[in-house]
């Protein structure tokens, strides 16, 4: 028989949460065999329990806060408090001022108007239009997300979706689910489901990474916005001593790492962040999502390829003749058949050549 013994205190059924919703308490955990505790979420339906929040052994004499972040939690849930004693009674654990904030769905409105609004079709909520097609149940109903391009969004829940590891990088993302392996970094669970069954995308700093190391994540080719904006939005976690930057760049041209949207550095506590990102462009563009050798999860994506610099450079096989051809100097020509192409089509990464010699050779846009 192990000498440790739990105690576990357990919360009523709750029956669901809204997209906001947040659980604070106070607790107190002091003695030199104090033992650690971790609050755990039971959903109906779910077999594995998710840990929400741990504490390892004392933390000295002194209340403390834990904020932890629910999010929407369609099913009904209920959580275990559970006390962990190493069978020797040297320490104190204590627990107060348990406190639910913004849970509820929001409230039905008997209008909802304006271009910047939605109104939810079965609860009759009035929601911010950023909301819709977030991947994220804000009316409560789903109907917020039932009518969404799939090739505009990513949860990651069957893969990378239409998004690519840079094979130029140092090292890739990793798709995982649950708790990190490093302890006291990175999130719990992931951002779509709430629970540890939810997948999502992270780095890893430990060995065998270098401090220059970097990874990148590029986007699908996206299309000019016109006279719109384009609204890139998406969640990110970085949370423990060793988080460095994470940044959002955006192309026109590919092999170069283009311009800065947005970056973020540093420790930003245990949660996941929504960001929004509002981007114009006269061209077809991508993004990369970038970071140095260090923790950094991504959550969900919401809502292909770009030209190059036209230059040949040394090494690069093709033919050193062309073929017969009527082509113009505005013109390029198909090194296998001879046909000719628009110039404007080279290095667009779309292949109008039957060998996709418009494809090759094409060098960095500095």
């Amino acid at each position: 028989d192990s000498i440790s013994q739990i105690a576990q205190l357990r919360s009523p059924k709750f029956r669901q949460t809204g997209s906001n919703c947040t659980l604070s308490f106070w607790y107190y955990n002091y003695g030199e065999s104090v033992g650690a505790a971790e609050l755990r979420l039971l959903v109906d339906g779910l077999k594995q329990p998710t840990v929400l929040w741990r504490t390892y052994y004392s933390q000295g004499n002194q209340w403390l806060k834990a904020v932890i972040q629910l999010g929407r939690l369609p099913r009904a849930f209920q959580f275990s408090l559970d006390k962990i004693s190493l069978g020797i009674y040297e320490g104190v654990s204590a627990i107060d001022d348990i406190r639910f904030e913004n849970c509820a769905l929001p409230p039905p409105a008997l209008s909802c108007e304006g271009p910047n609004r939605f109104w939810c079709r079965g609860t009759k909520a009035c929601i911010d239009s950023l909301l819709v097609c977030d991947l994220v149940d804000d009316c409560g109903d789903g109907s917020d997300e039932d009518s969404c391009d799939p090739d505009l969004q990513c949860n990651f829940e069957n893969g990378l979706c239409n998004w690519e590891q840079d094979v130029q990088d140092d090292f890739d993302w990793i798709r995982i689910r649950g708790p990190t392996p490093t302890a006291n970094t990175g999130p719990l669970k992931d951002h779509t489901t709430g629970t540890a069954r939810g997948h999502y995308l992270y780095l890893e700093s430990s060995e065998p990474r270098q401090f220059r190391d970097q990874a990148v994540l590029l986007s699908p080719l996206l299309n000019p916005s016109g006279n719109g904006t384009c609204v890139f939005r998406f969640h990110y976690h970085m949370f423990g001593k060793e988080v460095y930057r994470l940044s959002v760049f955006q192309r026109t041209v590919s092999n170069a790492k283009g311009w800065l949207l947005w970056y973020k550095f540093g420790n930003q506590e245990n949660r996941w962040i929504r960001q929004t990102l509002f981007i114009r462009s006269s061209k077809p563009f991508q993004l990369e999502c970038l970071s140095p050798g260090a923790q950094h999860p991504f959550g969900s994506f919401f809502k292909g390829n770009l030209p190059t610099i036209s230059t040949t450079t040394s090494g690069t096989s093709v033919p050193a003749t062309l073929p017969m051809n009527n082509c113009t100097e505005k013109e390029f020509v198909c090194r296998a058949s001879g046909h000719c192409i628009q110039m404007i089509q080279r290095c667009d990464f779309r292949p109008d050549c039957s060998d996709k010699s418009d494809e090759s050779a094409c060098g960095e846009w500095i």
